[in-house]
Protein backbone atom coordinates (compact mmCIF):
# COMPACT_ATOMS: atom_id res chain seq x y z
CA UNK A 1 0.00 0.00 0.00
CA UNK A 2 2.91 2.49 1.00
CA UNK A 3 4.88 1.35 -1.92
CA UNK A 4 4.11 3.39 -4.66
CA UNK A 5 5.03 7.09 -2.70
CA UNK A 6 8.30 5.60 -1.57
CA UNK A 7 9.94 7.55 -3.96
CA UNK A 8 8.18 10.70 -4.67
CA UNK A 9 10.27 12.38 -1.99
CA UNK A 10 13.67 11.30 -1.05
CA UNK A 11 13.03 10.87 2.37
CA UNK A 12 10.23 7.97 1.89
CA UNK A 13 12.08 4.98 1.20
CA UNK A 14 11.73 1.39 3.32
CA UNK A 15 14.48 1.96 5.97
CA UNK A 16 12.26 5.08 6.93
CA UNK A 17 9.11 3.25 6.84
CA UNK A 18 10.40 0.60 9.00
CA UNK A 19 11.84 2.68 11.39
CA UNK A 20 8.92 4.81 11.62
CA UNK A 21 6.75 1.58 11.83
CA UNK A 22 9.03 -0.18 14.74
CA UNK A 23 9.16 3.36 16.83
CA UNK A 24 5.40 3.12 16.39
CA UNK A 25 4.82 -0.68 17.08
CA UNK A 26 6.94 -0.52 20.25
CA UNK A 27 5.01 2.72 21.83
CA UNK A 28 1.76 1.12 20.61
CA UNK A 29 2.23 -2.55 22.95
CA UNK A 30 3.90 -0.13 25.39
CA UNK A 31 0.86 2.06 25.94
CA UNK A 32 -1.57 -0.91 25.67
CA UNK A 33 0.47 -2.76 28.46
CA UNK A 34 0.44 0.81 30.23
CA UNK A 35 -3.25 0.49 30.42
CA UNK A 36 -3.69 -3.00 31.11
CA UNK A 37 -1.42 -2.96 34.04
CA UNK A 38 -3.01 0.60 35.85
CA UNK A 39 -6.38 -1.32 36.18
CA UNK A 40 -4.77 -4.10 37.24
CA UNK A 41 -3.47 -1.88 39.88
CA UNK A 42 -6.87 -0.47 40.60
CA UNK A 43 -8.40 -3.13 41.43
CA UNK A 44 -5.29 -4.46 43.89
CA UNK A 45 -5.87 -0.79 45.12
CA UNK A 46 -9.58 -0.86 45.40
CA UNK A 47 -9.71 -4.40 46.51
CA UNK A 48 -8.14 -3.42 49.68
CA UNK A 49 -10.26 -0.57 50.81
CA UNK A 50 -13.13 -3.05 50.53
CA UNK A 51 -10.73 -6.03 52.54
CA UNK A 52 -10.96 -8.21 49.53
CA UNK A 53 -7.85 -10.30 48.56
CA UNK A 54 -7.27 -10.37 45.23
CA UNK A 55 -5.20 -12.40 42.40
CA UNK A 56 -3.61 -10.53 39.66
CA UNK A 57 -1.44 -11.86 36.93
CA UNK A 58 -0.46 -10.80 33.69
CA UNK A 59 -3.99 -11.80 32.03
CA UNK A 60 -6.54 -11.39 34.84
CA UNK A 61 -7.42 -11.13 37.98
CA UNK A 62 -9.65 -13.05 40.74
CA UNK A 63 -11.13 -12.07 44.10
CA UNK A 64 -11.01 -14.52 46.81
CA UNK A 65 -14.59 -13.97 48.43
CA UNK A 66 -17.99 -15.52 48.39
CA UNK A 67 -20.89 -14.00 45.97
CA UNK A 68 -22.53 -12.82 49.21
CA UNK A 69 -20.00 -10.77 50.24
CA UNK A 70 -20.31 -8.52 47.15
CA UNK A 71 -21.79 -5.05 47.92
CA UNK A 72 -23.17 -2.30 46.06
CA UNK A 73 -20.56 0.11 46.62
CA UNK A 74 -17.64 -2.30 46.24
CA UNK A 75 -19.02 -3.46 42.78
CA UNK A 76 -19.18 0.37 42.10
CA UNK A 77 -15.98 1.42 43.18
CA UNK A 78 -13.89 -1.88 42.11
CA UNK A 79 -15.14 -2.05 38.54
CA UNK A 80 -15.38 1.58 37.84
CA UNK A 81 -11.92 2.74 39.77
CA UNK A 82 -9.98 1.55 36.56
CA UNK A 83 -11.97 3.47 33.84
CA UNK A 84 -11.78 6.78 35.83
CA UNK A 85 -7.89 6.28 36.28
CA UNK A 86 -7.55 5.33 32.05
CA UNK A 87 -9.80 8.57 31.27
CA UNK A 88 -7.35 10.57 33.30
CA UNK A 89 -4.21 9.24 31.60
CA UNK A 90 -6.00 9.70 28.36
CA UNK A 91 -6.33 13.27 28.90
CA UNK A 92 -2.63 13.71 30.58
CA UNK A 93 -1.66 12.33 27.29
CA UNK A 94 -3.27 14.57 25.30
CA UNK A 95 -1.93 17.55 26.98
CA UNK A 96 1.52 15.69 26.86
CA UNK A 97 0.99 15.22 22.89
CA UNK A 98 -0.32 18.90 22.40
CA UNK A 99 3.08 20.56 24.46
CA UNK A 100 5.24 18.63 22.10
CA UNK A 101 3.57 20.03 18.99
CA UNK A 102 5.97 21.85 16.72
CA UNK A 103 9.15 19.77 18.06
CA UNK A 104 11.09 16.92 16.59
CA UNK A 105 10.23 14.22 19.07
CA UNK A 106 9.20 11.09 17.84
CA UNK A 107 7.85 10.16 22.00
CA UNK A 108 5.06 11.88 21.02
CA UNK A 109 4.12 8.78 19.38
CA UNK A 110 3.39 6.95 22.49
CA UNK A 111 1.18 9.43 23.65
CA UNK A 112 -0.52 9.10 20.23
CA UNK A 113 -1.31 5.81 21.48
CA UNK A 114 -1.94 6.29 24.98
CA UNK A 115 -4.97 8.43 23.74
CA UNK A 116 -5.88 5.80 21.36
CA UNK A 117 -5.75 2.80 24.13
CA UNK A 118 -7.10 5.13 26.59
CA UNK A 119 -10.09 6.09 24.51
CA UNK A 120 -10.85 2.71 23.63
CA UNK A 121 -10.73 1.07 26.83
CA UNK A 122 -13.25 3.88 28.22
CA UNK A 123 -15.42 4.57 25.66
CA UNK A 124 -15.31 0.94 23.87
CA UNK A 125 -16.33 -0.51 27.61
CA UNK A 126 -19.22 2.08 27.83
CA UNK A 127 -20.64 0.44 24.19
CA UNK A 128 -19.60 -3.22 24.60
CA UNK A 129 -19.52 -3.69 28.18
CA UNK A 130 -22.81 -2.24 29.34
CA UNK A 131 -23.72 -4.60 25.79
CA UNK A 132 -22.33 -7.94 27.21
CA UNK A 133 -22.29 -7.06 30.83
CA UNK A 134 -18.54 -7.49 31.25
CA UNK A 135 -15.75 -4.72 32.70
CA UNK A 136 -17.96 -2.02 33.64
CA UNK A 137 -21.33 -3.85 32.77
CA UNK A 138 -20.74 -4.97 36.12
CA UNK A 139 -21.60 -1.97 37.39
CA UNK A 140 -24.53 -1.20 35.19
CA UNK A 141 -25.67 -4.73 36.22
CA UNK A 142 -25.97 -3.67 40.02
CA UNK A 143 -27.12 -0.42 39.45
CA UNK A 144 -30.37 -2.31 37.36
CA UNK A 145 -30.90 0.46 34.92
CA UNK A 146 -33.50 0.48 32.85
CA UNK A 147 -32.54 -0.27 28.77
CA UNK A 148 -33.44 3.58 27.97
CA UNK A 149 -30.60 4.48 30.43
CA UNK A 150 -28.68 1.57 28.58
CA UNK A 151 -28.98 2.96 25.74
CA UNK A 152 -28.04 6.25 26.51
CA UNK A 153 -24.30 4.87 28.03
CA UNK A 154 -23.59 2.91 24.71
CA UNK A 155 -24.39 6.09 22.83
CA UNK A 156 -21.75 7.92 24.61
CA UNK A 157 -19.54 5.01 24.15
CA UNK A 158 -20.09 5.13 20.22
CA UNK A 159 -19.98 9.21 20.14
CA UNK A 160 -16.66 8.82 22.29
CA UNK A 161 -14.99 6.27 19.66
CA UNK A 162 -16.67 8.52 16.58
CA UNK A 163 -14.71 11.82 18.08
CA UNK A 164 -11.97 10.06 19.54
CA UNK A 165 -11.11 8.40 15.39
CA UNK A 166 -12.14 11.66 13.95
CA UNK A 167 -9.90 14.08 16.07
CA UNK A 168 -6.95 11.43 15.79
CA UNK A 169 -6.62 11.71 12.22
CA UNK A 170 -5.63 15.51 13.19
CA UNK A 171 -3.13 13.93 15.66
CA UNK A 172 -1.67 11.71 13.23
CA UNK A 173 -1.09 14.74 11.02
CA UNK A 174 0.90 16.22 13.32
CA UNK A 175 3.12 13.65 14.79
CA UNK A 176 4.54 13.76 11.35
CA UNK A 177 6.42 16.68 12.59
CA UNK A 178 9.16 14.39 14.12
CA UNK A 179 10.37 12.85 10.68
CA UNK A 180 9.09 15.75 8.45
CA UNK A 181 9.02 19.14 7.60
CA UNK A 182 5.60 19.15 6.23
CA UNK A 183 2.85 16.91 5.92
CA UNK A 184 0.63 16.59 2.27
CA UNK A 185 -1.20 14.05 -0.02
CA UNK A 186 1.61 12.59 -1.36
CA UNK A 187 2.91 11.96 1.46
CA UNK A 188 0.10 11.08 3.73
CA UNK A 189 -0.57 7.02 2.53
CA UNK A 190 3.06 6.53 3.74
CA UNK A 191 3.28 7.89 6.86
CA UNK A 192 -0.12 6.78 8.12
CA UNK A 193 0.88 3.37 6.74
CA UNK A 194 3.94 3.32 9.08
CA UNK A 195 2.76 5.76 11.65
CA UNK A 196 -0.32 3.42 12.15
CA UNK A 197 -1.65 0.74 9.90
CA UNK A 198 1.29 -1.64 10.20
CA UNK A 199 2.23 -1.29 14.03
CA UNK A 200 -1.78 -1.34 14.74
CA UNK A 201 -1.49 -5.03 12.30
CA UNK A 202 1.33 -6.38 14.26
CA UNK A 203 0.27 -5.35 17.62
CA UNK A 204 -2.57 -6.57 17.90
CA UNK A 205 -0.89 -9.82 17.04
CA UNK A 206 1.70 -9.31 19.75
CA UNK A 207 -1.20 -8.48 22.69
CA UNK A 208 -3.51 -11.06 21.20
CA UNK A 209 -0.52 -14.08 22.22
CA UNK A 210 0.42 -12.05 25.37
CA UNK A 211 -2.61 -12.63 26.74
CA UNK A 212 -3.47 -16.06 25.56
CA UNK A 213 -5.41 -18.28 26.47
CA UNK A 214 -6.87 -15.92 29.26
CA UNK A 215 -8.12 -12.57 26.82
CA UNK A 216 -10.38 -11.02 28.77
CA UNK A 217 -13.01 -8.76 27.28
CA UNK A 218 -11.08 -5.54 25.99
CA UNK A 219 -8.31 -8.20 24.52
CA UNK A 220 -11.06 -10.50 22.90
CA UNK A 221 -13.26 -7.32 21.62
CA UNK A 222 -11.07 -4.04 21.78
CA UNK A 223 -8.75 -4.49 18.29
CA UNK A 224 -11.86 -4.91 16.56
CA UNK A 225 -13.43 -1.42 18.33
CA UNK A 226 -9.88 0.21 17.37
CA UNK A 227 -9.70 -1.24 13.86
CA UNK A 228 -13.00 0.76 13.05
CA UNK A 229 -11.61 3.61 14.62
CA UNK A 230 -8.39 3.71 12.92
CA UNK A 231 -10.49 3.05 9.09
CA UNK A 232 -12.46 5.92 10.08
CA UNK A 233 -9.83 8.25 10.66
CA UNK A 234 -7.67 7.08 8.04
CA UNK A 235 -10.73 8.11 5.17
CA UNK A 236 -10.61 11.22 7.04
CA UNK A 237 -7.14 12.09 6.90
CA UNK A 238 -7.36 12.01 3.46
CA UNK A 239 -9.36 15.26 3.41
CA UNK A 240 -6.78 17.39 5.65
CA UNK A 241 -4.93 20.50 4.92
CA UNK A 242 -1.63 20.36 4.23
CA UNK A 243 0.94 20.97 7.20
CA UNK A 244 4.23 22.86 6.70
CA UNK A 245 6.20 23.01 9.76
CA UNK A 246 9.29 24.70 11.28
CA UNK A 247 12.79 23.85 10.46
CA UNK A 248 14.67 21.61 13.23
CA UNK A 249 18.11 20.67 13.25
CA UNK A 250 17.69 17.60 15.35
CA UNK A 251 14.83 16.20 13.05
CA UNK A 252 15.76 13.03 10.83
CA UNK A 253 13.94 9.49 10.90
CA UNK A 254 15.98 7.79 13.38
CA UNK A 255 14.84 4.31 15.52
CA UNK A 256 13.98 5.09 19.05
CA UNK A 257 16.69 2.85 20.40
CA UNK A 258 15.31 3.37 24.30
CA UNK A 259 12.05 3.17 23.78
CA UNK A 260 11.99 0.22 21.48
CA UNK A 261 14.56 -2.13 24.09
CA UNK A 262 12.49 -0.76 27.48
CA UNK A 263 9.27 -2.23 25.65
CA UNK A 264 10.96 -5.67 24.30
CA UNK A 265 12.27 -5.84 27.85
CA UNK A 266 9.14 -4.84 29.46
CA UNK A 267 6.57 -7.21 27.05
CA UNK A 268 8.72 -10.31 28.06
CA UNK A 269 9.72 -9.66 31.70
CA UNK A 270 6.39 -8.81 32.49
CA UNK A 271 4.40 -11.82 30.98
CA UNK A 272 7.53 -13.74 32.78
CA UNK A 273 7.22 -12.28 36.14
CA UNK A 274 3.36 -11.74 36.04
CA UNK A 275 2.81 -15.02 34.97
CA UNK A 276 2.29 -17.01 37.99
CA UNK A 277 0.47 -14.21 39.41
CA UNK A 278 0.50 -12.62 42.63
CA UNK A 279 -1.95 -12.73 45.54
CA UNK A 280 -2.67 -9.44 47.69
CA UNK A 281 -4.59 -8.87 51.42
CA UNK A 282 -5.78 -6.24 52.79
Amino acid sequence: MAGFVFYRMPSLTRRNFWIITFNSLASFVLAYLIVFFLNQFSYVLTAGMFGYPVTVNHATYFFHIEPYQWTHDAVFVIFSSGYVLTFLLGLLSLLGFLSLAGESAPVKVLFFWLILHSSNFVFGGLLLGNLLTEGIGHVFNWMYLLDTSRMIISIIGFFGLLMTALFSARLVAISSDAYFIKYNEKMAPFFITAQVLVPYIIGSALIFFYFYPKNMFHEKYGWMVLGVMILIFFIRARFLDDLLFEEDDNRSIRPMRGLIIFTILFFVLSRLIMGRGFTFHA
